[in-house]
């Protein structure tokens, strides 16, 4: 299985650490956006293994827990951090996450569009419908938290949904 971790990597040196551990992935939010550089040097030891996480509120990255705005907009920083060596894109659309009204596409297709890498979308999903419409935006994955958690679908059906 698949290892990818996040939350709390702050120096290259951690990422590497985790990377030579045996960590399938690093993931890195504030940290990359305040050191872009980090994305690079990271990757230069271990080539994809860096998925950067852009949250984005009203289109700019937010950070630190989505308090700080950044005035960086959501499409051109994943191309950015795909210049610099990023494997992979987690892009949360802070403006719908968690409250289980359904996805937008939009923003989701921008960042899709900005890279060649793949891209992961959060939030907003809230059934089986929004997993296919991410998808059709061409994100490569989903992440499903609250509906899971409040049960408004089975993972299964998820699953079953999308590989049809």
């Amino acid at each position: 299985m698949a290892v990818q971790l996040g939350g709390g990597i702050r120096t290259a040196a951690d990422a590497v650490g985790l990377l030579d551990r045996g960590v399938d992935r690093v993931i890195l939010g504030t940290a990359a956006v305040e050191n872009p550089d980090i994305v690079a040097e990271i990757s230069d030891e271990h080539p994809g293994r860096v998925m950067v996480s852009l949250d984005a509120k009203d289109g700019e990255v937010v950070v630190s827990g989505w308090t700080e705005g950044t005035g960086l907009d959501p499409a051109a920083a994943a191309a950015r951090y795909e210049d610099l060596g990023a494997g992979a894109i987690l892009f949360t659309d802070v403006d719908v996450e968690g409250q289980l009204d359904g996805v937008r596409t939009g923003p989701v297709e921008r960042v899709v569009g900005a890279v060649d890498v793949p891209v992961v979308a959060s939030g907003g999903v809230a059934t089986v419908g929004d997993i296919r419409a991410l998808r059709d935006a061409g994100a490569a994955a989903v992440v499903v938290g609250s509906a899971l958690y409040e049960g408004t679908f089975a993972l299964e059906e998820a699953q079953r949904a999308v590989s049809a």
